[in-house]
Protein backbone atom coordinates (compact mmCIF):
# COMPACT_ATOMS: atom_id res chain seq x y z
CA UNK A 1 0.00 0.00 0.00
CA UNK A 2 1.58 3.28 -0.77
CA UNK A 3 1.29 6.27 1.90
CA UNK A 4 -1.35 7.78 2.34
CA UNK A 5 -3.51 10.77 3.31
CA UNK A 6 -6.74 11.23 4.03
CA UNK A 7 -8.73 14.67 4.20
CA UNK A 8 -12.09 14.59 5.84
CA UNK A 9 -14.65 17.41 4.59
CA UNK A 10 -18.20 17.83 6.29
CA UNK A 11 -20.32 19.61 8.76
CA UNK A 12 -20.25 18.92 12.70
CA UNK A 13 -21.99 15.66 13.70
CA UNK A 14 -21.37 14.10 10.18
CA UNK A 15 -19.44 11.22 11.27
CA UNK A 16 -16.01 12.31 10.72
CA UNK A 17 -14.25 12.20 13.89
CA UNK A 18 -15.86 8.36 14.48
CA UNK A 19 -15.04 6.98 11.10
CA UNK A 20 -11.36 8.45 11.40
CA UNK A 21 -11.23 6.45 14.96
CA UNK A 22 -12.32 3.48 13.01
CA UNK A 23 -9.93 3.64 10.15
CA UNK A 24 -7.15 4.02 12.45
CA UNK A 25 -8.29 1.25 14.32
CA UNK A 26 -8.72 -1.27 11.58
CA UNK A 27 -5.26 -0.22 10.11
CA UNK A 28 -3.42 -0.83 13.42
CA UNK A 29 -5.16 -4.49 13.93
CA UNK A 30 -3.67 -5.01 10.81
CA UNK A 31 -0.31 -3.90 11.48
CA UNK A 32 -0.46 -0.24 9.23
CA UNK A 33 0.85 2.68 11.13
CA UNK A 34 -1.63 5.08 11.17
CA UNK A 35 -2.63 8.54 13.00
CA UNK A 36 -5.45 11.65 13.03
CA UNK A 37 -4.87 15.20 13.40
CA UNK A 38 -8.40 17.15 14.34
CA UNK A 39 -7.68 20.62 15.56
CA UNK A 40 -10.79 19.91 17.05
CA UNK A 41 -9.38 17.73 19.86
CA UNK A 42 -6.89 20.53 20.94
CA UNK A 43 -10.01 22.28 22.72
CA UNK A 44 -10.96 19.27 24.49
CA UNK A 45 -9.34 19.94 28.29
CA UNK A 46 -10.08 17.33 30.88
CA UNK A 47 -12.43 15.61 28.43
CA UNK A 48 -14.58 18.64 28.22
CA UNK A 49 -14.51 20.28 25.03
CA UNK A 50 -14.59 24.23 25.50
CA UNK A 51 -14.29 26.03 22.39
CA UNK A 52 -12.03 29.47 21.73
CA UNK A 53 -12.07 31.69 18.89
CA UNK A 54 -9.24 33.52 19.86
CA UNK A 55 -7.11 30.12 19.72
CA UNK A 56 -8.43 28.93 16.77
CA UNK A 57 -6.06 30.02 14.20
CA UNK A 58 -3.05 29.13 16.63
CA UNK A 59 -4.50 25.50 17.11
CA UNK A 60 -5.13 25.32 13.28
CA UNK A 61 -1.58 26.23 12.62
CA UNK A 62 -0.36 23.88 15.23
CA UNK A 63 -2.25 20.59 13.99
CA UNK A 64 -0.75 21.35 10.80
CA UNK A 65 2.71 21.37 12.35
CA UNK A 66 1.85 17.58 13.93
CA UNK A 67 0.13 16.76 10.83
CA UNK A 68 3.33 17.29 9.02
CA UNK A 69 5.52 15.53 11.35
CA UNK A 70 4.12 12.34 11.13
CA UNK A 71 4.32 12.85 7.73
CA UNK A 72 7.95 13.18 8.07
CA UNK A 73 8.00 10.08 10.06
CA UNK A 74 6.65 8.42 7.46
CA UNK A 75 3.44 7.30 9.11
CA UNK A 76 1.68 4.84 6.38
CA UNK A 77 -1.71 6.79 6.96
CA UNK A 78 -2.35 9.99 8.04
CA UNK A 79 -5.78 11.34 8.53
CA UNK A 80 -6.43 15.09 8.82
CA UNK A 81 -9.80 15.03 10.60
CA UNK A 82 -11.23 19.03 10.34
CA UNK A 83 -14.35 20.26 8.52
CA UNK A 84 -12.40 21.74 5.46
CA UNK A 85 -15.62 23.14 4.16
CA UNK A 86 -14.10 25.30 1.62
CA UNK A 87 -10.79 24.31 -0.91
CA UNK A 88 -8.50 27.32 0.81
CA UNK A 89 -9.19 25.73 4.62
CA UNK A 90 -8.25 21.74 3.09
CA UNK A 91 -5.23 22.71 0.39
CA UNK A 92 -2.74 23.02 3.35
CA UNK A 93 -3.21 19.35 4.07
CA UNK A 94 -3.20 18.52 0.10
CA UNK A 95 0.16 20.16 -0.35
CA UNK A 96 2.03 18.83 2.85
CA UNK A 97 1.08 15.20 1.34
CA UNK A 98 2.61 15.81 -2.02
CA UNK A 99 5.67 17.48 -0.75
CA UNK A 100 6.36 13.94 1.17
CA UNK A 101 5.28 12.05 -1.88
CA UNK A 102 1.75 11.06 -0.29
CA UNK A 103 -1.04 9.87 -2.06
CA UNK A 104 -4.53 11.77 -1.23
CA UNK A 105 -8.04 10.45 -0.30
CA UNK A 106 -10.35 12.50 0.38
CA UNK A 107 -13.90 11.42 2.31
CA UNK A 108 -16.60 13.86 1.57
CA UNK A 109 -19.53 13.77 4.30
CA UNK A 110 -22.47 14.50 2.75
CA UNK A 111 -24.80 16.42 5.56
CA UNK A 112 -28.19 15.26 6.71
CA UNK A 113 -31.02 17.62 7.21
CA UNK A 114 -30.23 20.92 8.42
CA UNK A 115 -32.40 20.74 11.69
CA UNK A 116 -30.67 17.12 12.02
CA UNK A 117 -27.62 18.65 12.60
CA UNK A 118 -28.66 21.02 15.03
CA UNK A 119 -30.35 18.52 16.64
CA UNK A 120 -27.43 16.67 17.12
CA UNK A 121 -25.66 19.56 19.58
CA UNK A 122 -28.04 18.50 22.25
CA UNK A 123 -27.82 15.12 22.38
CA UNK A 124 -26.48 14.00 25.12
CA UNK A 125 -22.57 13.13 24.25
CA UNK A 126 -21.98 15.32 21.88
CA UNK A 127 -19.69 17.99 23.08
CA UNK A 128 -19.33 20.43 20.17
CA UNK A 129 -22.69 22.72 21.12
CA UNK A 130 -22.06 24.71 18.35
CA UNK A 131 -24.89 27.53 17.35
CA UNK A 132 -27.66 26.93 15.30
CA UNK A 133 -26.18 29.83 13.15
CA UNK A 134 -23.22 28.93 12.89
CA UNK A 135 -24.59 25.81 11.90
CA UNK A 136 -26.37 26.86 9.42
CA UNK A 137 -23.42 29.42 7.76
CA UNK A 138 -21.50 26.06 7.60
CA UNK A 139 -24.28 24.07 6.07
CA UNK A 140 -24.34 27.04 2.92
CA UNK A 141 -21.32 26.96 2.55
CA UNK A 142 -20.97 23.23 2.53
CA UNK A 143 -23.47 23.49 -0.68
CA UNK A 144 -21.92 26.11 -2.30
CA UNK A 145 -18.98 24.46 -2.70
CA UNK A 146 -19.29 21.02 -3.57
CA UNK A 147 -19.50 21.37 -6.84
CA UNK A 148 -15.77 22.05 -6.59
CA UNK A 149 -15.25 18.47 -5.47
CA UNK A 150 -15.82 17.14 -8.68
CA UNK A 151 -13.30 15.79 -11.19
CA UNK A 152 -13.80 18.14 -13.65
CA UNK A 153 -14.92 21.36 -11.73
CA UNK A 154 -13.10 24.08 -11.76
CA UNK A 155 -13.98 27.86 -10.11
CA UNK A 156 -15.83 30.55 -10.85
CA UNK A 157 -16.06 33.48 -9.42
CA UNK A 158 -19.38 34.38 -8.68
CA UNK A 159 -20.56 31.35 -6.90
CA UNK A 160 -17.66 30.53 -5.35
CA UNK A 161 -15.53 33.10 -3.89
CA UNK A 162 -12.51 32.53 -2.92
CA UNK A 163 -11.71 33.32 0.80
CA UNK A 164 -8.27 32.89 3.32
CA UNK A 165 -6.78 33.99 6.85
CA UNK A 166 -5.83 37.46 6.49
CA UNK A 167 -2.64 37.67 8.98
CA UNK A 168 -2.96 41.60 9.32
CA UNK A 169 -6.14 41.49 10.19
CA UNK A 170 -6.07 38.33 12.00
CA UNK A 171 -9.42 37.57 10.10
CA UNK A 172 -11.21 35.13 7.22
CA UNK A 173 -11.63 37.38 4.34
CA UNK A 174 -12.83 37.67 0.97
CA UNK A 175 -10.54 37.56 -1.83
CA UNK A 176 -10.62 39.38 -5.46
CA UNK A 177 -10.00 35.79 -7.34
CA UNK A 178 -12.29 32.77 -7.85
CA UNK A 179 -11.88 29.97 -5.49
CA UNK A 180 -9.88 27.13 -6.72
CA UNK A 181 -10.75 23.36 -6.36
CA UNK A 182 -10.69 20.60 -4.12
CA UNK A 183 -7.67 18.40 -5.19
CA UNK A 184 -6.91 14.83 -4.19
CA UNK A 185 -6.05 12.03 -6.11
CA UNK A 186 -8.70 9.97 -4.86
CA UNK A 187 -12.56 10.72 -3.31
CA UNK A 188 -14.43 8.68 -1.58
CA UNK A 189 -18.44 10.45 -1.00
CA UNK A 190 -20.53 9.35 2.04
CA UNK A 191 -24.03 9.65 1.97
CA UNK A 192 -25.98 10.82 4.82
CA UNK A 193 -28.09 7.80 4.46
CA UNK A 194 -25.35 5.60 5.20
CA UNK A 195 -24.27 7.12 8.55
CA UNK A 196 -25.60 4.48 10.72
CA UNK A 197 -23.74 1.44 9.00
CA UNK A 198 -20.59 2.92 7.67
CA UNK A 199 -18.66 3.55 10.91
CA UNK A 200 -18.77 -0.62 10.76
CA UNK A 201 -16.96 -0.74 7.55
CA UNK A 202 -15.19 2.17 6.73
CA UNK A 203 -12.21 0.64 7.93
CA UNK A 204 -11.82 -2.26 5.83
CA UNK A 205 -13.64 -0.19 2.94
CA UNK A 206 -10.80 2.39 2.76
CA UNK A 207 -7.82 -0.19 3.66
CA UNK A 208 -9.22 -2.69 0.00
CA UNK A 209 -9.40 0.40 -1.72
CA UNK A 210 -5.80 1.18 -0.68
CA UNK A 211 -4.66 -1.99 -0.79
CA UNK A 212 -5.84 -2.77 -3.95
CA UNK A 213 -5.73 0.53 -5.28
CA UNK A 214 -9.46 0.43 -6.60
CA UNK A 215 -10.07 3.11 -8.47
CA UNK A 216 -13.85 1.87 -9.24
CA UNK A 217 -15.96 4.91 -8.25
CA UNK A 218 -13.18 6.89 -7.29
CA UNK A 219 -12.06 10.64 -9.13
CA UNK A 220 -8.33 10.99 -10.20
CA UNK A 221 -6.74 14.23 -10.96
CA UNK A 222 -3.28 13.86 -11.99
CA UNK A 223 -0.86 16.45 -11.13
CA UNK A 224 -0.02 18.23 -14.99
CA UNK A 225 -3.88 18.10 -15.65
CA UNK A 226 -4.11 19.80 -12.36
CA UNK A 227 -1.72 22.77 -13.20
CA UNK A 228 -3.05 23.46 -16.29
CA UNK A 229 -6.50 23.79 -14.72
CA UNK A 230 -4.44 26.40 -12.66
CA UNK A 231 -3.21 28.05 -15.32
CA UNK A 232 -6.49 28.12 -17.14
CA UNK A 233 -7.94 30.30 -14.10
CA UNK A 234 -4.93 33.03 -14.63
CA UNK A 235 -5.56 34.29 -17.57
CA UNK A 236 -8.35 36.65 -17.99
CA UNK A 237 -9.56 35.33 -20.93
CA UNK A 238 -9.08 31.46 -20.13
CA UNK A 239 -6.66 30.57 -23.09
CA UNK A 240 -3.27 28.97 -23.11
CA UNK A 241 -1.15 27.91 -25.77
CA UNK A 242 1.28 24.72 -25.34
CA UNK A 243 4.50 27.26 -25.06
CA UNK A 244 3.06 29.42 -22.95
CA UNK A 245 3.35 26.11 -20.74
CA UNK A 246 6.51 24.63 -21.86
CA UNK A 247 8.44 26.28 -19.04
CA UNK A 248 5.62 25.91 -16.15
CA UNK A 249 5.67 21.94 -17.13
CA UNK A 250 9.34 21.24 -18.18
CA UNK A 251 7.65 19.34 -21.51
CA UNK A 252 7.78 20.15 -24.77
CA UNK A 253 4.69 21.90 -26.53
CA UNK A 254 4.21 18.49 -28.78
CA UNK A 255 3.79 16.48 -25.57
CA UNK A 256 2.02 19.49 -23.83
CA UNK A 257 -0.32 19.51 -26.77
CA UNK A 258 -1.49 15.88 -26.21
CA UNK A 259 -2.34 16.90 -22.63
CA UNK A 260 -4.81 19.13 -23.77
CA UNK A 261 -6.34 17.00 -26.52
CA UNK A 262 -6.71 14.10 -23.37
CA UNK A 263 -8.47 17.39 -21.36
CA UNK A 264 -10.87 17.74 -24.20
CA UNK A 265 -11.58 14.19 -24.68
CA UNK A 266 -12.74 14.58 -20.51
CA UNK A 267 -13.80 18.04 -20.28
CA UNK A 268 -16.10 19.23 -22.92
CA UNK A 269 -15.67 22.82 -22.02
CA UNK A 270 -12.14 22.91 -23.86
CA UNK A 271 -12.22 24.06 -27.31
CA UNK A 272 -9.18 24.51 -29.52
CA UNK A 273 -8.74 28.25 -31.03
CA UNK A 274 -6.02 30.02 -32.79
CA UNK A 275 -3.95 32.95 -30.39
CA UNK A 276 -2.04 34.71 -33.06
CA UNK A 277 -0.11 32.27 -35.01
CA UNK A 278 -0.52 29.26 -32.37
CA UNK A 279 -3.31 27.00 -31.72
CA UNK A 280 -4.32 27.42 -28.24
CA UNK A 281 -7.00 26.25 -26.02
CA UNK A 282 -9.92 27.71 -24.76
CA UNK A 283 -11.52 26.66 -21.28
CA UNK A 284 -15.09 27.98 -21.28
CA UNK A 285 -18.61 27.64 -19.05
CA UNK A 286 -21.47 26.14 -21.00
CA UNK A 287 -23.64 28.15 -18.95
CA UNK A 288 -21.63 31.05 -19.68
CA UNK A 289 -22.31 30.74 -23.47
CA UNK A 290 -26.42 31.09 -22.52
CA UNK A 291 -25.69 33.95 -20.09
CA UNK A 292 -23.83 35.74 -22.39
CA UNK A 293 -26.46 35.39 -25.06
CA UNK A 294 -28.98 36.63 -21.93
CA UNK A 295 -27.45 39.30 -21.60
CA UNK A 296 -26.88 40.53 -25.16
CA UNK A 297 -30.67 40.11 -25.77
CA UNK A 298 -33.31 42.48 -25.62
CA UNK A 299 -35.91 40.19 -25.66
CA UNK A 300 -35.58 37.74 -22.80
CA UNK A 301 -38.56 36.11 -22.72
CA UNK A 302 -37.96 33.21 -25.49
CA UNK A 303 -34.98 32.75 -23.29
CA UNK A 304 -36.62 32.37 -20.08
CA UNK A 305 -39.17 30.23 -21.54
CA UNK A 306 -36.47 27.50 -22.99
CA UNK A 307 -34.85 27.76 -19.73
CA UNK A 308 -37.88 26.83 -17.70
CA UNK A 309 -39.07 24.15 -19.50
CA UNK A 310 -35.53 22.66 -19.26
CA UNK A 311 -34.04 22.09 -15.82
CA UNK A 312 -34.69 23.85 -12.38
CA UNK A 313 -30.42 24.08 -11.82
CA UNK A 314 -30.09 25.36 -15.07
CA UNK A 315 -32.36 28.55 -12.91
CA UNK A 316 -30.51 28.25 -9.96
CA UNK A 317 -27.13 28.63 -11.76
CA UNK A 318 -28.46 32.21 -13.38
CA UNK A 319 -29.34 33.08 -10.40
CA UNK A 320 -26.23 32.86 -8.56
CA UNK A 321 -24.26 34.08 -11.77
CA UNK A 322 -26.67 37.03 -11.81
CA UNK A 323 -27.01 37.96 -8.29
CA UNK A 324 -23.63 37.89 -6.60
CA UNK A 325 -21.39 40.82 -6.99
CA UNK A 326 -23.73 43.32 -8.92
CA UNK A 327 -22.50 41.75 -11.75
CA UNK A 328 -26.04 41.28 -13.66
CA UNK A 329 -29.14 42.87 -14.12
CA UNK A 330 -31.75 39.77 -12.94
CA UNK A 331 -32.20 38.45 -9.63
CA UNK A 332 -34.87 35.05 -10.16
CA UNK A 333 -37.29 33.49 -6.94
CA UNK A 334 -39.12 31.34 -9.75
CA UNK A 335 -38.28 29.73 -13.17
CA UNK A 336 -42.27 31.24 -14.04
CA UNK A 337 -42.02 34.34 -16.42
CA UNK A 338 -44.48 37.43 -16.78
CA UNK A 339 -44.89 38.50 -20.62
CA UNK A 340 -43.12 42.01 -20.34
CA UNK A 341 -45.77 45.07 -21.57
CA UNK A 342 -43.52 47.35 -22.11
CA UNK A 343 -40.51 46.68 -23.03
CA UNK A 344 -38.89 50.27 -24.00
CA UNK A 345 -39.25 50.83 -19.97
CA UNK A 346 -38.20 47.18 -19.31
CA UNK A 347 -34.99 47.39 -21.61
CA UNK A 348 -33.97 51.22 -20.00
CA UNK A 349 -33.96 49.77 -16.78
CA UNK A 350 -31.79 46.97 -17.76
CA UNK A 351 -29.49 49.19 -19.10
CA UNK A 352 -29.73 51.50 -16.16
CA UNK A 353 -28.63 48.58 -13.86
CA UNK A 354 -25.88 47.41 -16.17
CA UNK A 355 -24.03 50.87 -15.88
CA UNK A 356 -25.01 51.93 -12.54
CA UNK A 357 -26.95 54.54 -12.75
CA UNK A 358 -29.56 56.79 -11.63
CA UNK A 359 -33.25 57.15 -13.37
CA UNK A 360 -36.24 59.40 -12.87
CA UNK A 361 -39.11 57.08 -12.51
CA UNK A 362 -43.01 58.13 -12.63
CA UNK A 363 -45.49 55.37 -11.44
CA UNK A 364 -48.96 55.02 -12.61
CA UNK A 365 -50.79 56.37 -9.44
CA UNK A 366 -48.62 58.65 -8.59
CA UNK A 367 -47.91 62.27 -10.90
CA UNK A 368 -44.51 63.22 -9.73
CA UNK A 369 -41.26 61.54 -10.23
CA UNK A 370 -38.27 59.97 -8.19
CA UNK A 371 -35.09 59.56 -8.41
CA UNK A 372 -33.96 56.01 -7.82
CA UNK A 373 -30.58 54.13 -8.07
CA UNK A 374 -31.36 51.06 -10.71
CA UNK A 375 -30.12 48.15 -8.62
CA UNK A 376 -32.25 44.93 -9.76
CA UNK A 377 -34.72 43.33 -12.13
CA UNK A 378 -36.17 41.02 -9.94
CA UNK A 379 -38.34 37.87 -10.90
CA UNK A 380 -40.79 37.18 -8.34
CA UNK A 381 -44.17 36.01 -7.53
CA UNK A 382 -44.58 35.41 -11.30
CA UNK A 383 -44.29 39.17 -11.85
CA UNK A 384 -41.25 41.33 -13.02
CA UNK A 385 -40.19 44.09 -9.97
CA UNK A 386 -37.50 46.74 -10.17
CA UNK A 387 -35.00 46.74 -7.16
CA UNK A 388 -33.94 50.00 -6.66
CA UNK A 389 -32.86 52.28 -4.06
CA UNK A 390 -34.82 55.70 -3.31
CA UNK A 391 -33.42 58.94 -2.79
CA UNK A 392 -32.78 58.23 1.26
CA UNK A 393 -31.28 55.21 0.09
CA UNK A 394 -34.24 52.62 1.25
CA UNK A 395 -34.47 49.55 -0.55
CA UNK A 396 -37.57 49.02 -2.51
CA UNK A 397 -39.75 47.12 -4.83
CA UNK A 398 -41.62 48.68 -7.63
CA UNK A 399 -43.63 46.38 -9.99
CA UNK A 400 -42.61 47.20 -13.61
CA UNK A 401 -45.68 47.25 -15.18
CA UNK A 402 -46.83 49.98 -12.47
CA UNK A 403 -43.88 52.00 -13.90
CA UNK A 404 -45.13 54.72 -16.65
CA UNK A 405 -41.82 56.53 -17.67
CA UNK A 406 -37.87 56.22 -17.24
CA UNK A 407 -36.39 59.37 -17.72
CA UNK A 408 -32.87 60.24 -17.36
CA UNK A 409 -31.22 62.01 -13.70
CA UNK A 410 -28.99 64.96 -13.25
CA UNK A 411 -27.10 62.07 -11.61
CA UNK A 412 -25.01 59.97 -13.42
CA UNK A 413 -23.26 56.75 -12.63
CA UNK A 414 -22.96 55.37 -9.14
CA UNK A 415 -20.34 53.31 -7.33
CA UNK A 416 -21.47 49.46 -6.93
CA UNK A 417 -19.98 49.71 -3.48
CA UNK A 418 -22.70 51.99 -3.09
CA UNK A 419 -25.22 49.09 -3.47
CA UNK A 420 -23.60 46.57 -1.48
CA UNK A 421 -25.82 46.11 1.42
CA UNK A 422 -28.96 46.09 -0.80
CA UNK A 423 -27.62 43.35 -2.86
CA UNK A 424 -27.05 41.44 -0.05
CA UNK A 425 -30.45 42.37 1.56
CA UNK A 426 -31.66 41.02 -1.72
CA UNK A 427 -30.01 37.45 -1.67
CA UNK A 428 -30.69 37.48 2.16
CA UNK A 429 -34.24 38.80 3.11
CA UNK A 430 -36.03 38.48 -0.29
CA UNK A 431 -39.12 36.17 0.55
CA UNK A 432 -41.55 37.66 -2.10
CA UNK A 433 -42.86 40.85 -3.55
CA UNK A 434 -44.58 41.65 0.24
CA UNK A 435 -41.07 41.84 1.78
CA UNK A 436 -40.17 44.97 3.30
CA UNK A 437 -36.62 45.81 3.67
CA UNK A 438 -37.08 49.15 5.99
CA UNK A 439 -39.05 47.14 8.24
CA UNK A 440 -36.93 45.01 11.15
CA UNK A 441 -38.13 40.91 10.70
CA UNK A 442 -40.35 39.82 12.99
CA UNK A 443 -40.69 35.94 13.98
CA UNK A 444 -43.33 33.50 13.46
CA UNK A 445 -44.43 30.18 14.72
CA UNK A 446 -46.82 27.83 12.67
CA UNK A 447 -48.38 24.27 13.11
CA UNK A 448 -49.29 22.05 10.57
CA UNK A 449 -51.64 19.72 11.30
CA UNK A 450 -51.16 15.90 10.43
CA UNK A 451 -52.68 16.50 7.19
CA UNK A 452 -50.16 18.50 6.14
CA UNK A 453 -47.35 17.49 8.55
CA UNK A 454 -45.54 15.88 5.55
CA UNK A 455 -44.98 19.27 3.60
CA UNK A 456 -43.14 20.88 6.03
CA UNK A 457 -40.57 17.73 7.42
CA UNK A 458 -37.04 19.10 7.44
CA UNK A 459 -36.06 17.23 4.45
CA UNK A 460 -38.89 18.54 2.41
CA UNK A 461 -38.32 21.83 0.23
CA UNK A 462 -38.85 25.53 2.13
CA UNK A 463 -41.59 27.92 1.24
CA UNK A 464 -39.58 30.36 2.69
CA UNK A 465 -35.86 31.36 2.85
CA UNK A 466 -36.53 31.97 6.70
CA UNK A 467 -38.65 28.51 7.53
CA UNK A 468 -36.90 26.61 9.86
CA UNK A 469 -38.46 23.44 11.14
CA UNK A 470 -38.64 23.04 15.31
CA UNK A 471 -40.45 19.95 15.71
CA UNK A 472 -43.02 16.95 14.88
CA UNK A 473 -45.51 16.85 17.92
CA UNK A 474 -47.11 13.55 19.38
CA UNK A 475 -50.25 14.10 17.21
CA UNK A 476 -48.28 14.27 14.21
CA UNK A 477 -48.40 18.06 13.60
CA UNK A 478 -45.35 19.95 13.08
CA UNK A 479 -44.37 23.20 14.66
CA UNK A 480 -42.10 25.77 12.39
CA UNK A 481 -41.04 29.10 12.37
CA UNK A 482 -41.30 32.10 9.90
CA UNK A 483 -39.43 35.22 9.32
CA UNK A 484 -41.45 38.53 8.40
CA UNK A 485 -41.64 41.97 7.88
CA UNK A 486 -45.43 43.07 7.55
CA UNK A 487 -48.07 40.24 7.53
CA UNK A 488 -48.66 40.52 4.21
CA UNK A 489 -45.35 38.30 3.86
CA UNK A 490 -46.93 35.23 5.09
CA UNK A 491 -50.74 36.07 5.53
CA UNK A 492 -51.70 34.55 1.97
CA UNK A 493 -49.67 31.86 2.64
CA UNK A 494 -51.32 30.75 5.60
CA UNK A 495 -54.59 31.33 4.04
CA UNK A 496 -53.51 29.51 1.08
CA UNK A 497 -53.19 25.92 3.60
CA UNK A 498 -56.67 27.06 5.68
CA UNK A 499 -58.15 25.04 8.23
CA UNK A 500 -54.63 23.37 8.30
CA UNK A 501 -51.97 25.62 8.87
CA UNK A 502 -52.43 27.23 11.96
CA UNK A 503 -50.57 30.47 14.01
CA UNK A 504 -49.56 30.04 17.52
CA UNK A 505 -47.30 33.14 18.02
CA UNK A 506 -47.37 36.38 18.26
CA UNK A 507 -50.36 36.53 19.79
CA UNK A 508 -51.12 40.38 17.26
CA UNK A 509 -50.05 38.33 14.30
CA UNK A 510 -52.74 35.62 15.54
CA UNK A 511 -55.49 38.03 16.51
CA UNK A 512 -55.46 40.27 13.58
CA UNK A 513 -55.33 36.86 11.16
CA UNK A 514 -58.78 36.15 13.12
CA UNK A 515 -60.19 39.05 13.05
CA UNK A 516 -59.95 39.07 8.76
CA UNK A 517 -61.40 35.48 8.90
CA UNK A 518 -64.22 36.66 10.37
CA UNK A 519 -64.64 39.82 8.62
CA UNK A 520 -64.45 37.30 5.63
CA UNK A 521 -67.16 35.34 6.75
CA UNK A 522 -69.20 37.71 7.82
CA UNK A 523 -69.02 39.29 4.36
CA UNK A 524 -69.95 36.19 2.47
CA UNK A 525 -72.74 35.38 4.87
CA UNK A 526 -73.55 39.15 3.83
CA UNK A 527 -76.13 39.68 1.05
CA UNK A 528 -74.04 41.94 -0.72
Amino acid sequence: MKKTVIIHRGIPASGKSTCARAIVETFEHKGIHAVAHSTDSRFVVDGVYRFDPEKLRAYHLKNQEAFASSLEQGIELVICDNTNIEPWEARPYYDLAKTYGYDVLMIDFLPRSLEEHIEAQSNEGYRHNIPAETLRDMYERYHNYEELTRKHSYPRQNIHPKRGYDESTGRVEMLDEPSEPFYYDTLIKIAARDYPKITQHIGEMVYRKLRDYDREFITLIPGHYRTIMEEFHKRPDRTLSPYELEPILERSPKQIGRMFDDLREEFHNIIEVKKGRQKAYKLFDSFDVFLDAFKQRDDVNDLLYLLSQSSPNLFKSLEHKSTLNGTGAYLFRNPIYEEIQNRDIFNALKKAITHHEYRMLRFSDEAHEIEAKCIKLVFVDNNWYLAYADPDDALKLARVSFIKHVGYSRKNSYQIRSIDKHLKALERDLQNAMTRFDQTPQKATLKASPAIARYFRPDMKKFFISQQFLKKQEDGSVLFTLRYTQPLEILPFVQKWLPDLVILEPAELREAYRKKLQQAVEQHGSDV
